[in-house]
C-alpha cells in the first residue's frame, strides 16, 4: 500500500535540506559516516518556530515528546508505514491518540540536535529496507498529493542544511539518525543558517546606523555603509558563538542522561543487547555500541560475548 500525503504545514514554506542531500559540514558527514547513511533521511522546511506542524495522513500516535536528538516529536503510525516530525517546539497529541489528516499535532521549533528553527519530516514505508542507505526511510516527495492547500512547495530548494546531526538526525540532535521508533541520532547541533541571520539583519539595520554615524565625524554615506556591513557581521558571529556554545552544554547533557537511562534499564533488565538500547534510545546500531561501549570502559557494566551475541550485565 502506497501512502498519499498532504505536506505536514499549512501555507508555503520552502524545502531548506532535501532528502538524500549531504552537507560540506564536517561534523554532520562524520556522523552521517557514523550512522552509516548516504544521505539526509528526511525533508526539512523552513518553518518559523510556533508554527503549527499537520498529520501528512490519518493515523494513531505511537510517540510524542522528548526523543533523544529528534528533540521533541511526534511519530504516527499509518496503514503504509511511520511518519514523523521533529525538533518541535511542543506537541499537541498524545501517544494513543487517533488524529485525522490535516489535524495539528505541534508546533514547529528548534528543539534537539538542529540548525535553528525549522519541520523535518520523515516517512518509513512497512517492510522497508534498513540497509537502503537512509535507514529504511523514503522520501515522501513522489507521495505528496494534489490538494490545493498542500501543493509541494515551488521554491527553489536550499540545500543548505537545517539540521540536526546528528543530529542526529540530530537531531538530536536527534535530531541518532532518527527514525520513528528505532534511529541514530541527527546531526550535531551548530550555528543557524546564513539564511536565518540574514532575515535577522533587516531589523537591526536602522540601529546600526544610527550606531555609526554617532561614531564617524564626517558621515560618508560608503563609510557608513562599510562600518554597518562589519557590525552585522560582528553581531552574527557573537550569535553563532553562542549557540555553538548551548549546542556543546545540551549535547554533553543528553549523553550524560542517555546513560544513566541505560544504566537504570540494565538495573531493571539484569542483561541487555544491543538491540534493547536501540529501542530504549532510538538511536543506531553504532551510537548504542559507543553507549555501551563507555559504560564498560568505565566499569559499570560487563561484556559477555562478541558481536551479534553480545550481552550487557551490570
Amino acid at each position: 500500500m502506497k501512502p498519499k500525503l498532504r505536506l505536514p504545514f499549512n501555507g508555503d514554506y520552502p524545502v531548506t535540506f532535501g532528502f538524500g542531500a549531504v552537507s560540506d559540514n564536517e561534523e554532520i558527514k562524520k556522523k552521517f559516516q557514523e550512522w552509516g547513511i548516504t544521505g539526509h533521511h528526511g525533508i526539512d522546511y523552513g518553518l518559523s518556530e510556533g508554527t503549527e506542524a499537520v498529520a501528512a495522513d490519518t493515523g494513531k500516535v505511537i510517540q510524542s515528546g522528548d526523543n533523544g536528538e529528534w528533540g521533541i516529536s511526534v511519530t504516527l503510525e499509518h496503514p503504509w508505514g511511520q511518519s514523523i516530525y521533529a525538533h518541535l517546539k511542543e506537541t499537541k497529541v498524545n501517544v494513543g491518540d487517533e488524529v485525522e489528516v490535516g489535524k495539528p499535532i505541534g508546533l514547529s521549533g528548534k528543539t534537539g540536535a538542529a540548525f535553528g528553527e525549522h519541520l523535518h519530516f520523515g516517512i518509513k514505508l512497512k517492510d522497508a529496507d534498513a540497509n537502503n542507505g537512509y535507514l529504511g526511510f523514503s522520501d515522501p516527495s513522489p507521495y505528496f498529493g494534489k490538494l490545493e492547500e498542500t501543493k509541494p512547495e515551488k521554491k527553489p530548494v536550499d540545500e543548505k542544511p537545517t539540521e540536526t546531526p546528528p543530529q542526529e538526525t540530530k537531531p538530536t540532535e536527534e535530531p541518532s539518525s532518527p527514525q520513528s521508533s528505532q534511529s541514530p541520532e541527527p546531526p550535531l547541533p551548530a550555528e543557524a543558517s546564513a539564511k536565518e541571520g540574514q532575515q535577522k539583519q533587516e531589523p537591526e539595520v536602522k540601529e546600526i546606523i544610527k550606531e555609526v554615524i554617532k561614531e564617524v565625524p564626517v558621515v560618508n554615506q560608503e563609510e557608513v555603509n562599510k562600518q554597518v556591513e562589519e557590525k552585522l557581521q560582528e553581531r552574527l558571529k557573537t550569535e553563532q558563538d553562542e549557540r555553538r556554545k548551548l549546542a556543546n552544554e545540551a549535547r554533553t547533557q543528553r549523553k550524560k542522561d542517555n546513560l544513566n537511562q541505560i544504566l537504570e534499564f540494565v538495573r531493571e533488565r539484569k542483561v541487555v543487547t544491543n538491540d534493547d538500547i536501540r529501542d530504549l534510545l532510538h538511536v543506531s546500531r553504532s551510537a548504542a555500541t559507543n553507549y555501551l561501549t563507555e559504560l564498560v570502559d568505565r566499569g559499570m557494566l560487563k561484556k559477555m560475548g562478541e558481536r551479534a551475541g553480545t550481552k550487557y550485565s551490570a
